[in-house]
């Protein structure tokens, strides 16, 4: 073979891997969309005397995912996991609270509260699945226990303060979710545990070897819950 045989030939070889390289980056993505980003909105309003901030993503008129979060995190966790897309591409109105004094999200003035059952009515969500892990207790277990018409779902991911609302949390009859680690330390998994005896439509997900943010730790698992659960809610919304 000469010098330039064997030139042209690595040219033609050249050549024909460029082309399967363009063609690869011009085929389409695959059915269904599951790794397309899911457009995220920053949005603010005023309740009351607060300022909020949230993220939304998803159609308008899907069922309304609302997504708080613990201490020391914020509405961008929930971007950063991956939730806000995954919710939004199966459908859901899903939008994740900055609570007063996180993420981007003021300190609550004096003397004032968060209401998120006025939250939930000034943003026309109606009938929400309400998503609340660790200090968001504080914040959610008001709004189940006492505005339970607002509430379409609730998913416990090891809340606080449960022990306070025992007597009405066993009066509870909405869809519930409790979703623990194994091996939290911050909220005894016993609580857990009590709170599925106390609410007679709860399931129990212990997440094995994981630690109080169960959702970070095991996240895959933590959305294959969050979805399924909501889109069993989804299922007996009315048309």
């Amino acid at each position: 073979m000469t010098r330039r045989t064997a030139h042209a030939d690595l040219l033609a070889i050249a050549g024909t891997l460029l082309l399967c390289a363009v063609g690869r980056a011009a085929e389409p993505p695959a059915a269904g969309g599951d790794s397309a980003p899911a457009a995220v909105r920053s949005q603010e309003g005023q309740i009351g005397k607060l300022k909020l901030h949230w993220l939304e993503a998803g159609p308008a008129d899907g069922l309304p995912v609302l997504l708080l979060h613990g201490a020391r995190l914020q509405s961008e966790t929930w971007q950063e996991l991956g939730t806000l897309g995954q919710l939004a591409r199966a459908g859901f109105h899903a939008v994740a609270l900055d609570l007063p004094g996180y993420g981007k999200s003021p300190a609550a003035p004096a003397g004032a509260n968060l209401d998120l059952a006025e939250f939930l009515a000034a943003q026309k969500l109606d009938r929400a699945v309400v998503v609340s892990p660790s200090m968001s207790g504080h914040f959610a277990l008001p709004l189940v226990t006492g505005h339970p018409e607002r509430v379409a779902g609730f998913v416990a991911v090891a809340p606080v303060e449960l022990p306070a609302y025992e007597s009405q949390l066993r009066k509870l009859e909405m869809p519930t979710l409790i979703l623990w680690g194994q091996n939290d330390q911050v909220v005894p998994l016993a609580q857990g545990q009590a709170l599925h005896e106390w609410v007679k439509r709860s399931r129990f997900v212990i997440f094995p070897k994981a630690g109080h943010p169960c959702y970070r730790d095991q996240p895959d698992q933590f959305h294959r819950e969050l979805i399924g659960f909501a889109r069993s809610v989804a299922a007996k919304r009315p048309k």
